[in-house]
């Protein structure tokens, strides 16, 4: 009778357990892939955990909700788009510590990637709108499609010298409010595309990208790098020489998620690194069922399962060899660009309601 017992309780649990994987599935709002990482990099040498960005600057406090992505004018303003609609202009006074920040012009939505294009306009990635161009009280919708496919998630963008822009779409099916279901699902979504100014002609040179990201072109223009977020890592497209047209990895294994990439100017891409990666989410992404619950929460919970662990800016040699790190373990919210101009380095972020700078010094090496 105790065998009985026990092989109908077993019996009870298995039908119990298939009805609530059945449940998972009806209910879960992402259809995850099998994806095989490598294991996160140990962090050492450049990777080593640090707390460079721990006595940072906060600018605007308190008048800047939310700044994603940040440019500098040739006058040595900051422009950023906020979570209001609005892209800020934040102008220095004489201490270089205080700030003024105004409207600049109002875009609506929740502007992301911010560039300058070869005409001195504002060059802005709205997720839903598309690319926009923006000058003070002006809004112009460049593009919002390419090869009849609108866009969900203009994200990451950067403009040549000679009016080529270049952005990315992270996501064909999941807009920027639904962001962690595309990271979490783990299935090529984005794009990398190219508008030309002169014939108003919008191109995709690349599918079947990771939530593709930031994008920043080299100081010779020869080729960009754009970050695959979800796939912890950099590639690198060629725009002139015999490998025109082609990709190649740019950096990979990165110890966290990349998000935006500026470059300085001076052979340095710099990279946003969002949050650390975590033994939690190295579990996740090699088990699926996991995913569908993590789905399930940030659907029914926002913002529950993307809390950030030491998130940094991570500097790059145009050869894609790591050559300098600033984090900020106690920072705990996660940082979505970085920019280092001059003696300074800035950031912002999705989380933060101020700019932050950090004032580079012999203890803080600028490489």
């Amino acid at each position: 009778m105790a065998n009985l017992t026990i092989a109908v309780v077993a019996a009870a649990l298995c039908i119990a357990l298939a009805a609530a994987w059945r449940a998972l599935l009806t209910n879960s709002p992402i259809d995850p892939a099998n994806i095989d990482l490598p294991h996160p990099p140990q962090r050492l040498g450049v990777f080593a955990h640090n707390k460079r960005l721990q006595n940072a600057h906060k600018l605007g406090s308190g008048l800047i909700p939310n700044p994603e992505d940040l440019v500098f004018d040739s006058q040595g303003r900051l422009y950023t788009g906020c979570s209001d609609g609005w892209i800020k202009r934040v102008s220095f006074l004489d201490n270089q510590l205080d700030v003024l920040v105004e409207n600049w012009t109002y875009v609506g939505g929740r502007p992301l990637g911010i560039a300058f294009g070869s005409s001195g306009e504002l060059l802005v990635c709205e997720p839903s709108q598309g690319l926009l161009n923006v000058t003070e009280s002006h809004v112009e919708i460049l593009t919002n499609k390419a090869d009849g496919l609108e866009f969900k998630f203009a994200d990451g963008v950067d403009a040549s010298r000679e009016g080529a822009v270049y952005f990315t779409d992270a996501s064909y099916k999941y807009g920027f409010h639904e962001y962690m279901l595309d990271i979490l699902e783990y299935r090529p979504h984005g794009r990398l595309l190219k508008y030309e100014s002169s014939t108003k002609r919008t191109t995709v040179l690349l599918n079947d990208l990771y939530f593709p990201n930031g994008v920043a072109l080299s100081a010779k223009q020869d080729f960009l790098v754009f970050c695959e977020t979800s796939m912890h890592r950099c590639q690198k497209y060629w725009l002139e020489g015999p490998k025109k047209g082609t990709v190649e990895s740019f950096i990979e294994n990165l110890p966290g998620f990349p998000d935006n990439i500026r470059h300085d100017g001076n052979g340095t891409f710099w990279i946003a690194l969002l949050t650390s990666r975590t033994f939690a989410w190295t579990v996740a992404t090699k088990f699926p069922p996991v995913r569908h619950v993590l789905a399930l929460i940030a659907t029914l919970a926002p913002g529950a399962v993307s809390d950030a662990i030491d998130p940094g800016v991570l500097g790059v040699n145009e050869k894609g060899n790591p050559i300098s790190l600033y984090s900020d373990p106690n920072l705990g919210k996660q940082i979505n660009t970085g920019l280092k101009l001059g003696d300074s380095m800035y950031y912002g972020s999705l989380a933060l309601n101020y700019i932050a700078r950090l004032p580079l010094t012999p203890e803080i090496p600028i490489n």
